[in-house]
């Protein structure tokens, strides 16, 4: 006989607070450099737009999986986390470019607030998958 694996667990908390902590983060907190003199954006206004999107659909995942009862369904949530996280990371200088100086808000505080988030909620979703394999 199969066992499922429901519940809220403590992962389920940690990757939902990781992710909207992320999220709002991305546009509130950490987010990159403002207008230009003129009113136009610098390219990494662009790579902090893109990042917002990916870390809505990381917390939108997050939210699915915290209600979800089956522990297969929340497996499969991990995984799709996984990619999303990583996307995330790579966008800020590496699929985007950002401002040529490092002192600028971009270089100094967004990329690397979003390779740690990216970071955690990779190390989160992929702790969480092992348990759940473990428990099936």
């Amino acid at each position: 006989m199969e066992k499922k694996t429901s519940g809220i667990s403590v992962m389920d908390v940690v990757l939902l607070v990781l992710s909207l902590a992320f999220f709002l983060g991305v546009l509130f907190v950490f987010d990159p450099c403002g207008p230009k003199e003129d009113g136009g954006w610098m390219t990494c206004h662009w790579a902090g737009r893109a990042v917002s999107g990916v870390a809505g659909a990381v917390a939108v995942t997050a939210l699915i999986h915290f209600f979800a009862g089956d522990g297969r369904v929340k497996m499969g949530l991990d995984l799709a986390i996984l990619p999303m996280a990583l996307l995330a990371a790579l966008i800020p200088g590496r699929l985007i470019g950002l401002c040529m100086m490092a002192d600028m808000r971009c270089r100094s505080v967004m990329a690397p607030a979003v390779t740690v988030f990216s970071v955690l909620l990779i190390a989160a979703a992929v702790i969480d998958l092992l348990i759940r394999r473990k428990s099936l």
